[in-house]
């Protein structure tokens, strides 16, 4: 089998049966250059489509400009919120009692990434032709990707009660966010987010 016909069959399994997807995925030995690498290709990926996801718009929230402003601009600052993913996965989970790997964190950070981009693909794809209907794909996209990642953190860390471990992604991601904007504020001043204060 072909490594092309093997990523489409775990994609598959991934939107069919995420805790299978994640046994057959933490078991594969992905040599950690691989999954390093991986999650520069997919920072790179997925800064290009959301570049040209926002191409033509004219309203975008300050903070979506500011990082979105070029596309080099645009990979760093998803290699860096990717990167932050995975230190918070392995790290929080591991305060929980959990007993996964750093190693295993990033990879099921790109996996998870690499579904993520074909939705953005499939968006690109529809929004000429029916823009609010590329929107609904977005929408249904990112519940998937909670859920998907909900069910990986588990498998990854051997927890059993999903809902807790949502709920711990939620609150988690909420004060990261929190962070970083007071972090950017701090660095580059609220005129650079916020242009009207």
């Amino acid at each position: 089998m072909t490594l092309g016909a093997r990523l489409a069959g775990l994609a598959q399994l991934t939107l069919q049966d995420p805790k299978q997807a994640a046994r057959v995925l933490l078991a594969e030995g992905v040599p950690l250059r691989a999954r390093s690498a991986g999650l520069l290709l997919v920072a790179i990926l997925s800064a290009i489509t959301a570049s040209i996801q926002i191409t033509g718009r004219e309203a975008l929230d300050p903070l979506s400009a500011f990082m979105l402003a070029s596309p080099i601009r645009a990979t760093i600052f998803q290699w860096l919120f990717l990167s932050v993913s995975v230190v918070l996965i392995h790290r929080v989970g591991r305060a929980f009692g959990g007993t996964g790997s750093f190693a295993d964190a990033l990879l099921i950070v790109v996996w998870l990434q690499v579904i993520m981009l074909g939705f953005q693909v499939l968006q690109l794809a529809v929004m000429p032709l029916a823009p609010a209907f590329s929107g609904l794909i977005g929408l249904v996209s990112f519940m998937i990707y909670l859920w998907l990642l909900t069910v990986f953190i588990a498998e990854l860390h051997g927890f059993v009660a999903r809902g807790l471990v949502f709920l711990a992604m939620v609150i988690t991601g909420v004060a990261a966010g929190f962070l970083l904007v007071v972090l950017l504020i701090l660095l580059l001043g609220p005129e650079a987010l916020m242009p009207n204060v």
